[in-house]
């Protein structure tokens, strides 16, 4: 309004324009300039910008199977390794590149590594766990095939909105007897007769790490819940750093891509 204010007096009692004349152009001029700056400030953002690549492994893969049911007996073991492939996301990960953010700071498009593909919004990834399938059981078990495999979900939903979630999706019926004394969070979908069991939560900060802006201190935000920080630097090349964090399972990687 300042602004408005200052351009109709300066046309109306400097320029003799009169007061219809001087109201239009001051709102004319006003908005282009506030225009104007908005698109400037936007664009430096824009240019502050790094794209980076996010990697998520589950580090301890045998134990995490025995651990939760998913394999019993070393034969299971070594048939799964068998069938595992190169592609596998226990063995390649699961990994994505965050490319641009929303005007609230988050992911917004990001490129799927993995499968070559363009995403739009905010991260929500979900893939097979290659190498582990298990017999239907139930008649809406059997209306999705003869077998299932177990999913890797890393994403925003499926929570209770504390971060984004690393979860296994596994058919109802099969959790619920195989499931553990451990307490997690889960998120039933009725209609597949599938469960989320969340097995860790990402603060949201920490892809882009975004912390400041949410005036958080990373490491008090991670112990909560449950990770540690395990950050990478190469001592021969000072600029060359991974930024990583890792619960008992888990870990999740970022490597800025910036160029020279």
């Amino acid at each position: 309004m300042v602004i408005y204010a200052i351009l109709w007096a300066g046309l109306h009692y400097w320029l003799d324009f009169n007061n219809k004349q001087s109201i239009v152009l001051s709102f004319l001029f006003g908005s282009c300039y506030l225009g104007f700056k908005e698109l400037n400030r936007k664009t430096e953002k824009a240019e502050d910008f790094i794209p980076f690549r996010v990697s998520i492994h589950l580090h301890n893969p045998r134990d995490f199977l025995f651990k939760y049911n998913f394999l019993r007996t070393e034969d299971d073991w070594k048939q799964m390794c068998q069938k595992v492939q190169d592609s596998s996301i226990l063995r390649r990960g699961l990994n994505f590149t965050v490319l641009t953010l929303s005007k609230d700071g988050l992911p917004h498009l990001i490129w799927w590594d993995d499968h070559k593909m363009f995403l739009a919004g905010l991260p929500s990834f979900e893939e097979a766990i290659q190498g582990l399938e298990f017999p239907c059981e139930g008649r809406i078990s059997k209306e999705f095939g003869d077998s299932w495999s177990p999913n890797l979900y890393f994403g925003f939903r499926h929570g209770k909105g504390l971060g984004y979630k690393l979860a296994i999706s596994v058919r109802k019926d099969w959790w619920d007897k195989n499931r553990t004394n451990d307490k997690f969070e889960t998120d039933e979908e009725y209609f597949t007769g599938s469960v989320y069991v969340a097995f860790g939560t990402l603060p949201y900060g920490e892809i882009g790490l975004d912390y400041q802006a949410r005036r958080q201190d990373r490491k008090t935000e991670l112990e909560k819940l449950g990770w540690t920080i395990k950050d990478y630097q190469d001592p021969e090349i000072y600029e060359y750093s991974i930024i990583v964090v890792q619960n008992e399972f888990f870990s999740v990687s970022q490597h800025f891509c910036e160029t020279d």
